[in-house]
């Protein structure tokens, strides 16, 4: 620890750093011996600075101009900063200093999967929008069986109400299990290119944006990413 008169106390560095949902539970962390400072186990009321290494259960955080965490969405959540009467929002699975970060490919409240959220603008943009040619990938669960012919029409591009929608790739993994590949960004363009052709989606899961997985990110689970300009994972 250092003698800095710029010190924080580290249950509040805890939570500016993403790393604690409170103070409360930043303190119960450090209670239990899972807080590390500059390598060693921290203490209740010790004070840090910015220049001390802070992990939490092996994650450490980072103050920087521009943050950006991958974050798994639950099923039941709506990727938006405020509810509309009982929904909840993905914000309350997040910590408090995230609440006004930028969300980068949206997912309706029913799917679950990859999610990017950041500070910059510009990358939530380029993350976004079709014109950067940012490939998104999903597991889609189907009812009922997948007809093999129809892989063609998804292809192909079927049209919708809004226009035509086109996959750019699709793999069969098993008679109701599929992988989709798409770059478009309609709303909720999945499951609505499948209805068109009779089918009804029961599960929809992201497990890629442009060159960034999902991975073992467990489920209502964030963790930082870090990105360059064009919003490609360095």
């Amino acid at each position: 620890m250092t003698n800095s008169e710029k010190q924080l106390r580290l249950n509040k560095q805890l939570v500016e750093l993403g790393l604690s949902l409170s103070r409360r539970k930043a303190d119960e962390a450090i209670g239990h011996g899972l807080v590390l400072v500059n390598g060693e186990v921290a203490s209740l009321g010790d004070k840090v600075d910015q220049a001390d290494s802070i992990a939490l259960a092996g994650k450490s955080g980072k103050s920087r101009g521009n943050i950006t965490v991958a974050f798994n969405k639950p099923p039941g959540y709506v990727c938006s900063h405020t509810g509309q009467g009982n929904e909840k929002t993905i914000f309350k699975l997040l910590p408090k200093n995230f609440s006004s970060l930028k969300i980068a490919g949206r997912l309706d409240k029913d799917s679950q999967g990859l999610l990017i959220l950041s500070s910059d603008g510009d990358l939530v943009q380029k993350l976004s929008h079709p014109s950067s040619g940012k490939s998104k990938e999903y597991i889609v669960n189907l009812k009922t069986s997948f007809n093999s012919p129809d892989k063609k029409k998804l292809i192909e591009g079927v049209k919708l109400d809004d226009g035509i929608s086109r996959f750019e790739s699709l793999k069969i993994l098993s008679h109701t299990r599929l992988r989709v590949v798409l770059q478009e960004g309609k709303n909720r363009q999945i499951r609505r290119s499948f209805e068109s052709l009779g089918y009804l989606v029961i599960r929809l899961e992201r497990v890629r944006l442009g060159s960034i997985e999902l991975g073992t990110l467990g489920e209502g689970k964030f963790e930082f990413v870090h990105l360059d300009s064009s919003g490609d994972k360095k």
